[in-house]
C-alpha cells in the first residue's frame, strides 16, 4: 500500500511540476516578445517575399507592418477552457431532459 502510494505522489508531483513549467515558459514567452515586424518587398527578379526579417539591400517595394507572434496557450489554460466548455455541454444536456420530462408531464 506504502509503495502505490508513493508512485501516486511522484505521478502527482511530476504532472503538477511539468504544468508549471509548461505555464512558466509559454507566459515568459507572450510577455518577452508579444509583437514582431513583418516585412514584404520584391527582390530584383520581381518575386515577392514576406518574412519575419528586414529584406536584403537592394528590395524594391518593402512594407513594413506589426504583426504578433503566436504563443500557444499554457497546457493548463487549455485544461481550463476544455473543462468549462464540457461543463457547459453537460449542463446544457441535462437541463434538457428535464426540460423535456417536464413537457411530457404536462
Amino acid at each position: 500500500m506504502k509503495k502505490v502510494f508513493i508512485i501516486f505522489i511522484i505521478l502527482v508531483f511530476g504532472a503538477a511540476g511539468y504544468l508549471y513549467y509548461d505555464w512558466h515558459v509559454k507566459t515568459k514567452e507572450m510577455a518577452a516578445e508579444p509583437s514582431i515586424t513583418l516585412y514584404s518587398w520584391t527582390d530584383e527578379e520581381g518575386a515577392k517575399h514576406f518574412t519575419d526579417t528586414p529584406p536584403p539591400k537592394g528590395a524594391r517595394d518593402v512594407e513594413t507592418s506589426k504583426g504578433y507572434k503566436y504563443v500557444e496557450l499554457p497546457l493548463v489554460v487549455q485544461i481550463k477552457d476544455n473543462t468549462i466548455e464540457f461543463y457547459k455541454w453537460i449542463k446544457k444536456k441535462i437541463f434538457k431532459k428535464k426540460e423535456k420530462k417536464k413537457d411530457k408531464k404536462n
